[in-house]
């Protein structure tokens, strides 16, 4: 793939080296990934009641081991193996399955997050859909592109002409946004469920406008930040915090669990998180 199909001119050559290293990370994730989907892999339930397969660990494993050999010396924040290196100044951040539920019941809307941090400064995003053969990626400076192709977010400017995309309704409802959540999903003109990383692609990719999570780990939005920056529209998490790292480096909050997540468009930001708070008021 020519460089000007990977990011816009003018993007820093370690940064575009670093994005082609999380271009291809991906793509060896979807070889793995595809030789278990729609088969009969075991399923096991973690203690928060989560599913995990071989294919998500295998994943995992696959992608350490080929940062090892290309970056060394560089931290991994990794869903099924943790924390490599906390101290590192560059921090690659990887959730190999985005959607197992989705994944173990053959629907195809799940897929590889990878993002890298320079201490707070997020260098290089992706998204990748195994199932759809797909993938929208960003680097610092350099644009956002989905397969190859520029994209922007939407233009709409009105909640009532938005499409809202969420995980399940029990989630915000058990998390205290319910009425919030109710609230933004009528005011829109439509919602649907399209939720993890596929709703997020949607978003960056101009065909969707809101998606929100009430309660993520640092693996499920690692890439959000720059990507939505990149495709001009707007990363936060729900009380407005738009870092997952500090300037040291550090997370934010805790990596489990520990942060809630809105992407928008940008121009209904202000407009849908009015919208999710009103009943925190």
């Amino acid at each position: 793939m020519e460089n000007r199909e990977i990011a816009k001119a003018g993007v820093a050559p370690e940064n575009l080296e670093l994005l082609k290293i999380a271009l291809k990370t991906a793509e060896l994730a979807e070889e793995n990934i595809l030789k278990y989907y729609q088969n009969d892999v075991g399923v096991e339930w973690k203690a928060d009641k989560t599913p995990v397969t071989i294919a998500d660990k295998g994943t995992e494993e696959l992608a350490r081991k080929f940062w090892a050999k290309e970056t060394p010396g560089f931290g991994v924040i990794g869903e099924e193996f943790g924390i490599e290196s906390p101290d590192a100044e560059y921090q690659w951040v990887i959730d190999p399955i985005d959607g197992t539920k989705s994944f173990i019941h053959g629907v195809p809307l799940f897929g590889t997050l990878i993002g890298l941090y320079h201490k707070n400064v997020p260098i290089a995003s992706v998204i990748r859909l195994p199932a759809m053969k797909s993938a929208v990626w960003a680097v610092n400076g350099g644009g956002a592109f989905l397969d190859g192709r520029e994209v922007r977010a939407s233009k709409v400017s009105q909640l009532s002409d938005a499409l809202v995309l969420s995980g399940t309704v029990n989630t915000m409802e058990d998390k205290g946004f319910g009425e919030g959540f109710t609230k933004l999903r009528r005011s829109a003109r439509l919602h649907r469920g399209w939720g993890d990383c596929y709703g997020y692609y949607l978003v960056a990719a101009g065909r969707a406008e809101i998606m929100v999570d009430p309660v993520v780990s640092m693996w499920d939005i690692a890439p959000f930040p720059l990507l939505m920056k990149e495709a001009g529209g707007k990363f936060s998490t729900i009380d407005g915090k738009t870092e997952l790292f500090d300037v040291n480096g550090k997370p934010t909050a805790p990596i489990y669990e520990g942060f809630t997540s809105i992407a928008t468009n940008g121009l209904l930001h202000d407009a849908a998180l009015d919208c999710l708070l009103s009943s925190k008021l």
